[in-house]
């Protein structure tokens, strides 16, 4: 079993380089305890026993960038986080667009999903909406840098702390839409499940879909970027959004001063402005 050594400054640097060239992640040199903790196990795993050592070998093996990106990527998330944003997109945005009796579906993206919990609470918004008015239809996009929490996303199977949260703060929902039945667990009704679809990108780059959403979930990630990275990423992911599209951020993120195409209507909620 490898024994690790302390991280030297030098190595620190260029490892700050690679997860800002890789991911986008601005990370600060006062995270090098966080960086050692999570890359230890895939260092065990590999059997290299020094950070400089890694650095090497992630510089000279292309199929180390994945297993590194999945190493040191933050996946926190949970059903219903920040309650003010399903209020208004439940209670405001969902019973105008159906309003409309528009004949295409509602096509929403999850644009850093993690294991795929926002992507569920968009779908269960919807379906509560579909069973009012049987025309309404959506599809959902969930995408993520990280190839290990889609896989998980893909499996749908859900237990821990963020299932009791769900199951407490929302059980006659909880119960609706549970497959699992299972003490602790949660597993999305396959009806449901199928109008979710998850795939790999990187915010980084440019977007393969143009005016395709009417709704860009884009949470809790922009906080890890620098304010030119940030400017990059919207403007990447603009025009993936439909005219007057919705985007959505982070409760402490904000596009004020950025220069960027959207509009603000409200905390957390932008419009595409019109070209």
């Amino acid at each position: 079993m490898p024994e690790f050594g302390d991280m030297d400054g030098a190595t620190l640097l260029r490892l700050l380089q690679r997860v800002r060239g890789h991911t986008g992640i601005h990370m600060v040199e006062a995270k090098k305890t966080m960086l050692q903790a999570r890359l230890r196990p895939r260092m065990r795993h590999l059997g290299i026993d020094s950070y400089a050592g890694y650095v090497e070998h992630l510089d000279r093996n292309e199929d180390e960038r994945q297993p590194f990106v999945d190493a040191v990527t933050t996946h926190q998330t949970s059903f219903f986080r920040t309650p003010k944003v399903w209020q208004y997109f439940r209670d405001v945005f969902l019973p105008g667009w159906a309003r409309e009796e528009r004949e295409r579906p509602l096509r929403v993206w999850s644009a850093a999903a993690s294991t795929g919990e926002e992507a569920c609470t968009i779908a269960i918004c919807c379906e509560e909406v579909r069973r009012q008015q049987p025309g309404f239809s959506y599809e959902i996009l969930g995408t993520d840098i990280s190839t290990d929490v889609l896989a998980h996303a893909r499996a749908g199977r859900y237990s821990g702390s963020s299932v009791a949260a769900f199951r407490a703060g929302h059980p006659e929902i909880f119960e609706r839409y549970d497959a699992a039945r299972r003490p602790g667990q949660f597993m999305l009704e396959d009806a449901v499940r199928r109008c979710i679809a998850f795939e790999p990108h990187n915010l980084m780059e440019p977007v393969p879909w143009q005016d395709r959403f009417d709704v860009v979930f884009l949470r809790n990630v922009l906080i890890y970027f620098t304010a030119d990275d940030i400017r990059r990423v919207v403007h990447h992911l603009a025009p993936s959004l439909r005219r007057q599209g919705k985007l959505v951020i982070g409760e402490s993120e904000s596009l004020t001063s950025l220069n960027v195409p959207f509009q603000f209507v409200q905390p957390q909620i932008y419009e595409r402005a019109a070209a």
